[in-house]
């Protein structure tokens, strides 16, 4: 297969390679692989890792290389829902200036305000959003640097870490209304439902918590705003992303309400579209270039999950028919849809068969038995 396929295809990829994800709680990483029976410097070393990047929360990782360490986690420990575990150790204060800023909101719409507008100091390689749809609000997470691995682990990883910011912000009695997980329903779903108070529903075209939009007026008990000043005022000191990043941001997150279109970007990003097109032609790239590569990762995260139909990909990525969507992936990848989705489902097919470790609903973990459960 074309190496183009597994993500070495890219618009822009001197741009990507110094695109990179704050450690945060994740120096806590090596303590779960050994928990879970997995070999941490095998782990880590098989990601391109060094064990002392992992040394500090405010250390800085490349985002590929950050998310594909989670499924080859998962993978060593047998465990599906390693990535869900990993999201658990997160709280507001491994976010840093980000997480001092949200934590000292008045309200909670403020505080994800905040986290939308400020998450590039943490991740400049996926992007938080809040989208809201009538009586409800969804809390979601996008990708837009193309990996190789672990999407479905991120994933799982994030949501888990937003389910806990939420609870920080609300209460600790707060439940989401519903939880969509953009990759195929896992064999057993007890931790998932047990973390989430709810069943997710998995084979969604999105990743994100929804709950009633009421929920944004509620007060963020102990918000001080002084402190917020202060996080404020460090956060603005980090600047925005650099103009390319800020490009990809906005077109996935425009792709998520359905638009595609030069003009609709142009607008996100407040400037003419002659504009954009002339920054865009300084950086070496085109609006259509950049287009391709976003519309290739969204693709290739959706064609993982066997469970999606290739006329939803198409219509995702905001092609009228599958067909043209066919003749452009194979343009993008050197293979079709559906053998570059036969080779990746049957790569992931072990490790997803085999789970050999577990979860309590209190966070706590156990090892079950190294024998793969027939």
């Amino acid at each position: 297969m074309d190496m183009r396929s597994s993500g070495a295809w890219s618009a822009a990829p001197e741009v990507r390679q110094i695109w990179t994800q704050r450690v945060g709680a994740f120096v806590a990483l090596p303590q779960l692989i050994r928990q879970l029976g997995g070999n941490p410097a095998t782990v880590l070393a098989g990601a391109g890792i060094d064990p002392g990047d992992l040394d500090h929360p405010d250390s800085k990782v490349p985002y590929a290389t950050f998310v594909n360490v989670l499924a080859i986690a998962a993978e060593a420990t047998g465990c599906p829902h390693f990535g869900l575990l990993a999201g658990r150790l997160f709280r507001l204060s491994q976010l840093g200036t980000l997480g001092e800023l949200m934590r000292h909101s008045g309200t909670v719409g403020r505080a994800l305000d905040a986290l939308t507008v400020y998450q590039h100091i943490n991740s400049e390689g996926g992007l938080a959003f809040v989208l809201k749809r009538g009586d409800f609000v969804d809390l979601g997470y996008a990708m837009y640097h193309p990996t190789t691995l672990g999407a479905a682990q991120m994933y799982d990883a994030v949501l888990a870490a937003a389910m806990n910011f939420m609870m920080e912000l609300c209460g600790p009695t707060w439940r989401p209304y519903e939880v969509f997980l953009a990759h195929a329903k896992p064999h057993d779903i007890a931790q998932h439902r047990a973390f989430f108070k709810v069943a997710p529903r998995f084979d969604a075209e999105f990743c994100a918590l929804r709950f009633h939009a009421g929920d944004l007026a509620l007060a963020v008990d102990g918000a001080d705003s002084a402190s917020y000043r202060r996080a404020e005022s460090l956060a603005r000191r980090a600047g925005p992303p650099d103009f390319l990043q800020q490009v990809y941001r906005g077109l996935r997150r425009l792709m998520l309400e359905n638009r595609h279109s030069g003009d609709d970007l142009a607008q996100a990003l407040a400037m003419h579209r002659r504009t954009l097109n002339r920054r865009l032609k300084a950086e070496g790239t085109t609006f259509q270039r950049v287009l391709d590569d976003v519309r290739f990762e969204v693709a290739r995260d959706l064609l993982s999950n066997p469970n999606v139909r290739l006329d939803d990909v198409a219509a995702t990525l905001g092609y009228a028919a599958v067909t043209p969507f066919m003749r452009t992936f194979r343009r993008w990848s050197g293979t079709t849809p559906g053998q570059w989705r036969r080779t990746v489902c049957a790569e992931a097919g072990e490790a997803i068969a085999s789970p050999r470790c577990s979860s309590r609903p209190d966070g706590t973990r156990s090892l079950r038995s190294r024998k793969v459960a027939r």
